[in-house]
């Protein structure tokens, strides 16, 4: 018998309260003596936090249809250029969009219907200022041409940016990131996630010619430019898609191909893999699938089976892509070979796969609107761990991985953010 989604929501939020109170054994608390943190206003945060978490009238008139990027990385001058074309309806009548596109990138142009559009710039914020004011209800376009040297991630995942890493035959090893900071770090778009392209996304990976660009969804195709000696991977994702599960990595990958026969039918897996790794991720990766059968008996059918499952070994530990969960766990059981439970059932399986995966289900398909909410996209990718643990090696090892996974809650601060300022709360 399946776990119904309210009983799941009760028995996560037991262990995620946001009183500040710490857990330390068996007994009654004193709710009197239980200080609880005060959450700081929205207009007490600067107005570059306003206006990347909030949704300003420059975004609340139009709605998302689809994103068509084209992204060129140069790892030698380690900077990117490319076009993004955006599909939108308007549901109000508006003249002024707000695009996002975080510093030091910026734009070059914008076009629609055959005119250059005027841009003002706040920071991070681009104002599109249309020639006239564009009543509900029509459908158009816009395409924004763009490029710079982008920030580079300091400590990826926890930092957003690209990474200009090379691999163990000093070959590049190129990754995006950008939970958190934004999608806008590294190409421009609506950051903000109440709105989600609705007709999905295509995006084209443009490389040096001995690289393989690798993103979301499914490769519809791969061109190569002779001239100037480049790789063009187009990749398609056919469901709506939050901006920070976006993704780009680039190197001398191998795929490895395979396929699960699940809820829907049969889902098509890849692994992307650099290719002294073939070895060490054949044995690792037996437990994607053993992921998904898990979490379809907890969750439901796998929500992309239409853009496939992909895992992407990155220069960083991992993150939840949307059908191209990126995994650098060093093909070790537990978070790169420890147990964090310190139970002992922390060891049984691969992290990175199982809590990254889980997010397709809780942070890819149900996603948060505010980031103040990101704890339903993490409390349920954690009690997926512990579902994984009881489907595969029984309630009694679950039992144990989630008494002992009970020492890392701080109770520090809510595990609600404050709204409308892109923030998130406690990572309890």
């Amino acid at each position: 018998m399946r776990t119904s989604f309210l009983s799941l929501l009760a028995v996560v939020l037991l262990p995620h309260s946001t009183l500040g109170c710490q857990v330390t054994g068996p007994g009654p608390v004193d709710n009197e003596s239980i200080a609880i943190p005060v959450q700081p206003a929205a207009d007490t945060f600067p107005e570059e936090d306003r206006l990347r978490g909030s949704i300003t009238p420059n975004r609340a008139w139009w709605d998302l249809l689809h994103y068509d990027l084209e992204v060129a990385f140069d790892p030698e001058k380690k900077s990117i250029g490319g076009k993004n074309t955006i599909r939108f309806v308007t549901i109000d009548s508006g003249k002024v969009m707000q695009i996002d596109l975080q510093e030091p990138l910026k734009i070059h142009n914008v076009r629609f219907r055959d005119r250059e559009l005027e841009v003002t710039r706040n920071g991070n914020v681009c104002l599109i200022h249309f020639p006239w004011t564009l009543g509900a209800g029509v459908k158009d376009e816009i395409t924004i041409t763009y490029g710079g040297i982008p920030t580079e991630s300091k400590n990826p995942p926890w930092s957003g940016g690209i990474s200009w890493k090379k691999d163990e035959n000093g070959d590049p090893f190129i990754a995006t990131t950008c939970q958190g900071i934004g999608a806008s770090i590294w190409w421009p778009c609506k950051d903000h996630g109440y709105d989600e392209p609705d007709q999905g996304m295509d995006i084209t990976l443009i490389v040096p010619e001995d690289l393989v660009g690798v993103s979301n969804g499914r490769l519809i195709g791969k061109d190569f430019d002779p001239e100037n000696k480049l790789n063009h991977f187009h990749w398609r994702v056919t469901n709506p898609i939050n901006n920070y599960a976006v993704n780009a990595n680039i190197a001398k990958y191998e795929s490895m191909d395979t396929s699960f026969e699940g809820e829907k039918g049969k889902l098509d897996m890849q692994y992307w893999v650099l290719p002294y790794q073939m070895e060490a991720a054949t044995e690792q990766f037996k437990q994607a699938p053993m992921t998904i059968e898990a979490l379809e008996h907890w969750f439901g059918p796998y929500p992309w089976y239409e853009d496939s499952y992909k895992l992407v070994v990155v220069p960083y530990l991992g993150m939840e892509h949307q059908s191209s969960v990126t995994y650098g766990n060093a093909f070790k059981n537990g978070y790169l070979g420890r147990d964090l439970s310190g139970s002992g059932a922390g060891k049984l399986f691969d992290y990175i796969i199982i809590h990254e995966s889980a997010h397709e289900w809780f942070g890819n398909n149900i996603s948060h609107e505010d980031s103040a909410d990101m704890w339903i996209h993490e409390a349920f990718a954690t009690y997926a761990e512990n579902l994984y643990v009881e489907y595969h090696f029984g309630e009694e090892k679950a039992q144990d991985y989630v008494i002992g996974s009970w020492r890392k809650v701080r109770n520090n601060k809510p595990i609600i953010g404050p709204s409308g300022v892109n923030k998130t709360g406690s990572g309890d």
